[in-house]
Protein backbone atom coordinates (compact mmCIF):
# COMPACT_ATOMS: atom_id res chain seq x y z
CA UNK A 1 0.00 0.00 0.00
CA UNK A 2 2.85 2.39 0.84
CA UNK A 3 4.32 1.74 -2.61
CA UNK A 4 1.05 2.77 -4.20
CA UNK A 5 0.92 6.03 -2.25
CA UNK A 6 4.55 6.71 -3.09
CA UNK A 7 3.82 6.15 -6.78
CA UNK A 8 0.78 8.43 -6.69
CA UNK A 9 2.73 11.14 -4.90
CA UNK A 10 5.73 11.04 -7.23
CA UNK A 11 3.55 10.89 -10.37
CA UNK A 12 0.71 13.24 -9.42
CA UNK A 13 1.38 15.58 -12.33
CA UNK A 14 1.77 12.73 -14.80
CA UNK A 15 -1.54 11.26 -13.61
CA UNK A 16 -3.15 14.68 -14.06
CA UNK A 17 -1.78 14.94 -17.60
CA UNK A 18 -2.96 11.41 -18.39
CA UNK A 19 -6.53 11.79 -17.16
CA UNK A 20 -6.86 15.31 -18.59
CA UNK A 21 -5.60 14.04 -21.94
CA UNK A 22 -8.34 11.43 -22.20
CA UNK A 23 -11.05 13.86 -21.11
CA UNK A 24 -9.92 16.41 -23.70
CA UNK A 25 -9.64 13.70 -26.34
CA UNK A 26 -13.17 12.36 -25.77
CA UNK A 27 -14.61 15.87 -25.82
CA UNK A 28 -12.76 16.68 -29.05
CA UNK A 29 -14.08 13.56 -30.80
CA UNK A 30 -17.65 14.50 -29.91
CA UNK A 31 -17.44 18.18 -30.79
CA UNK A 32 -15.90 17.36 -34.17
CA UNK A 33 -18.68 14.83 -34.73
CA UNK A 34 -21.24 17.51 -33.85
CA UNK A 35 -19.70 19.82 -36.45
CA UNK A 36 -20.54 17.28 -39.21
CA UNK A 37 -17.55 18.65 -41.16
CA UNK A 38 -15.36 15.63 -40.55
CA UNK A 39 -13.56 13.68 -37.84
CA UNK A 40 -10.11 12.27 -37.30
CA UNK A 41 -9.31 9.25 -39.46
CA UNK A 42 -9.90 6.52 -36.91
CA UNK A 43 -12.72 8.44 -35.25
CA UNK A 44 -14.59 8.14 -38.55
CA UNK A 45 -14.23 4.37 -38.16
CA UNK A 46 -15.60 4.53 -34.61
CA UNK A 47 -18.58 6.71 -35.57
CA UNK A 48 -19.51 5.09 -38.87
CA UNK A 49 -19.17 1.51 -37.61
CA UNK A 50 -21.35 2.44 -34.60
CA UNK A 51 -23.97 3.93 -36.93
CA UNK A 52 -23.76 0.90 -39.23
CA UNK A 53 -24.37 -1.47 -36.31
CA UNK A 54 -27.20 0.71 -34.95
CA UNK A 55 -29.01 1.51 -38.19
CA UNK A 56 -28.19 -1.26 -40.66
CA UNK A 57 -27.51 -4.32 -38.51
CA UNK A 58 -30.13 -3.25 -35.97
CA UNK A 59 -28.15 -3.41 -32.72
CA UNK A 60 -29.07 -0.11 -31.00
CA UNK A 61 -27.13 -0.62 -27.76
CA UNK A 62 -23.67 -0.51 -29.35
CA UNK A 63 -21.90 2.76 -28.48
CA UNK A 64 -19.00 4.66 -29.98
CA UNK A 65 -16.89 3.71 -26.97
CA UNK A 66 -17.55 0.02 -27.57
CA UNK A 67 -16.53 0.32 -31.22
CA UNK A 68 -13.46 2.37 -30.32
CA UNK A 69 -12.32 -0.31 -27.88
CA UNK A 70 -13.02 -3.16 -30.33
CA UNK A 71 -11.10 -1.51 -33.19
CA UNK A 72 -8.17 -0.76 -30.87
CA UNK A 73 -8.25 -4.32 -29.54
CA UNK A 74 -7.96 -5.73 -33.07
CA UNK A 75 -4.99 -3.48 -33.78
CA UNK A 76 -3.40 -4.42 -30.44
CA UNK A 77 -3.70 -8.12 -31.31
CA UNK A 78 -1.99 -7.46 -34.65
CA UNK A 79 0.84 -5.65 -32.86
CA UNK A 80 1.14 -8.45 -30.28
CA UNK A 81 1.33 -11.09 -33.00
CA UNK A 82 4.16 -9.17 -34.66
CA UNK A 83 6.09 -7.99 -31.61
CA UNK A 84 5.51 -11.13 -29.50
CA UNK A 85 5.94 -9.13 -26.30
CA UNK A 86 3.29 -9.13 -23.56
CA UNK A 87 4.25 -5.61 -22.44
CA UNK A 88 2.02 -4.35 -25.24
CA UNK A 89 -0.94 -5.51 -23.17
CA UNK A 90 -0.41 -2.26 -21.25
CA UNK A 91 -2.17 -0.58 -24.16
CA UNK A 92 -5.42 -1.94 -22.73
CA UNK A 93 -5.46 0.91 -20.20
CA UNK A 94 -5.57 3.81 -22.69
CA UNK A 95 -7.98 1.82 -24.87
CA UNK A 96 -10.45 1.57 -21.99
CA UNK A 97 -9.98 5.21 -20.97
CA UNK A 98 -10.54 6.49 -24.51
CA UNK A 99 -13.72 4.43 -24.85
CA UNK A 100 -15.07 5.67 -21.53
CA UNK A 101 -14.26 9.30 -22.33
CA UNK A 102 -15.94 9.21 -25.75
CA UNK A 103 -19.15 7.74 -24.34
CA UNK A 104 -19.05 9.98 -21.25
CA UNK A 105 -19.11 13.20 -23.27
CA UNK A 106 -21.71 11.87 -25.70
CA UNK A 107 -24.10 10.70 -22.97
CA UNK A 108 -23.57 13.70 -20.68
CA UNK A 109 -23.38 16.61 -23.12
CA UNK A 110 -23.75 15.89 -26.85
CA UNK A 111 -26.39 13.15 -27.17
CA UNK A 112 -25.41 12.71 -30.85
CA UNK A 113 -26.73 16.19 -31.62
CA UNK A 114 -25.36 17.96 -34.68
CA UNK A 115 -24.86 21.66 -35.37
CA UNK A 116 -26.98 23.00 -38.22
CA UNK A 117 -25.67 26.58 -38.38
CA UNK A 118 -22.57 26.84 -40.60
CA UNK A 119 -20.75 29.26 -38.30
CA UNK A 120 -21.28 26.90 -35.35
CA UNK A 121 -20.20 23.93 -37.46
CA UNK A 122 -16.95 25.65 -38.39
CA UNK A 123 -16.36 26.76 -34.78
CA UNK A 124 -16.96 23.24 -33.47
CA UNK A 125 -14.62 21.76 -36.06
CA UNK A 126 -11.80 24.23 -35.36
CA UNK A 127 -12.13 23.76 -31.59
CA UNK A 128 -12.01 19.99 -31.99
CA UNK A 129 -9.15 20.20 -34.48
CA UNK A 130 -6.97 21.90 -31.86
CA UNK A 131 -8.27 20.03 -28.81
CA UNK A 132 -7.79 16.50 -30.13
CA UNK A 133 -4.01 16.83 -30.68
CA UNK A 134 -3.80 18.59 -27.30
CA UNK A 135 -5.37 15.53 -25.67
CA UNK A 136 -2.91 13.26 -27.46
CA UNK A 137 0.00 15.45 -26.40
CA UNK A 138 -1.06 15.51 -22.74
CA UNK A 139 -1.13 11.71 -22.78
CA UNK A 140 2.39 11.63 -24.25
CA UNK A 141 3.49 14.19 -21.64
CA UNK A 142 2.46 11.81 -18.86
CA UNK A 143 4.88 9.12 -20.12
CA UNK A 144 2.22 6.50 -19.31
CA UNK A 145 1.00 3.91 -21.88
CA UNK A 146 0.02 5.51 -25.19
CA UNK A 147 -2.26 4.43 -28.01
CA UNK A 148 -2.23 1.39 -30.26
CA UNK A 149 -1.91 3.71 -33.26
CA UNK A 150 1.49 4.93 -32.06
CA UNK A 151 2.73 1.36 -31.79
CA UNK A 152 1.14 0.50 -35.15
CA UNK A 153 3.03 3.40 -36.69
CA UNK A 154 6.34 2.16 -35.27
CA UNK A 155 5.56 -1.37 -36.45
CA UNK A 156 4.96 -0.15 -40.00
CA UNK A 157 8.19 1.87 -39.93
CA UNK A 158 10.09 -1.30 -39.03
CA UNK A 159 8.29 -3.55 -41.54
CA UNK A 160 8.65 -1.22 -44.52
CA UNK A 161 11.92 0.36 -43.37
CA UNK A 162 10.41 3.81 -43.86
CA UNK A 163 12.95 6.61 -43.86
CA UNK A 164 10.48 9.11 -42.40
CA UNK A 165 7.97 8.33 -39.68
CA UNK A 166 5.59 10.86 -41.27
CA UNK A 167 4.95 8.42 -44.12
CA UNK A 168 3.88 5.70 -41.69
CA UNK A 169 1.60 8.11 -39.83
CA UNK A 170 0.02 9.31 -43.06
CA UNK A 171 -0.50 5.70 -44.18
CA UNK A 172 -2.35 4.94 -40.95
CA UNK A 173 -4.55 8.01 -41.45
CA UNK A 174 -5.37 6.94 -45.01
CA UNK A 175 -6.25 3.42 -43.86
CA UNK A 176 -8.54 4.86 -41.16
CA UNK A 177 -10.34 7.21 -43.52
CA UNK A 178 -10.74 4.40 -46.07
CA UNK A 179 -12.35 2.06 -43.53
CA UNK A 180 -14.49 4.88 -42.14
CA UNK A 181 -15.52 5.86 -45.66
CA UNK A 182 -16.52 2.29 -46.49
CA UNK A 183 -18.85 2.02 -43.50
CA UNK A 184 -20.12 5.55 -44.13
CA UNK A 185 -20.98 4.51 -47.68
CA UNK A 186 -22.78 1.38 -46.49
CA UNK A 187 -24.73 3.35 -43.89
CA UNK A 188 -25.50 6.73 -45.40
CA UNK A 189 -24.78 6.94 -49.12
CA UNK A 190 -28.12 5.44 -50.14
CA UNK A 191 -29.90 7.89 -47.82
CA UNK A 192 -28.26 11.28 -48.37
CA UNK A 193 -25.26 10.63 -50.62
CA UNK A 194 -22.78 11.20 -47.78
CA UNK A 195 -20.06 9.08 -46.19
CA UNK A 196 -21.17 9.76 -42.62
CA UNK A 197 -18.35 11.06 -40.42
CA UNK A 198 -15.97 11.22 -43.38
CA UNK A 199 -16.02 14.70 -44.87
CA UNK A 200 -13.58 17.26 -46.25
CA UNK A 201 -12.60 18.09 -42.68
CA UNK A 202 -11.30 14.54 -42.21
CA UNK A 203 -8.66 15.10 -44.88
CA UNK A 204 -7.80 18.57 -43.56
CA UNK A 205 -7.35 17.20 -40.06
CA UNK A 206 -5.15 14.34 -41.32
CA UNK A 207 -2.80 16.95 -42.79
CA UNK A 208 -2.68 19.34 -39.82
CA UNK A 209 -2.57 16.80 -36.97
CA UNK A 210 1.22 16.37 -36.97
CA UNK A 211 2.07 20.12 -37.20
CA UNK A 212 -0.34 20.97 -34.38
CA UNK A 213 1.09 18.21 -32.18
CA UNK A 214 4.61 19.46 -32.96
CA UNK A 215 3.55 22.88 -31.69
CA UNK A 216 2.12 21.39 -28.50
CA UNK A 217 5.28 19.31 -28.02
CA UNK A 218 7.25 22.56 -28.13
CA UNK A 219 4.92 24.39 -25.72
CA UNK A 220 4.82 21.52 -23.21
CA UNK A 221 8.56 20.87 -23.64
CA UNK A 222 8.25 17.23 -24.69
CA UNK A 223 11.23 15.58 -26.30
CA UNK A 224 10.23 14.28 -29.73
CA UNK A 225 12.15 11.05 -29.29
Amino acid sequence: MSNIFAFLKSNKFNILYYISGFLVLGFAVNIMKASTLGNGAWDTVTINVRDYMNNIVGIPWITMGMVSFTVSLIIMLIILSYRKNLRYLLMLLPMVLVAISIDFWNFVLFYDREAINLSIQITFFIVGMFLLPLGLTLIVKSYFPAFVFDELMLMLVKIFKAKRITYARLSIEIIGISIGGLFGYLTYYHIDGSFGAVNIGSFIFALVLSPIMTFYFYVLKIKKE
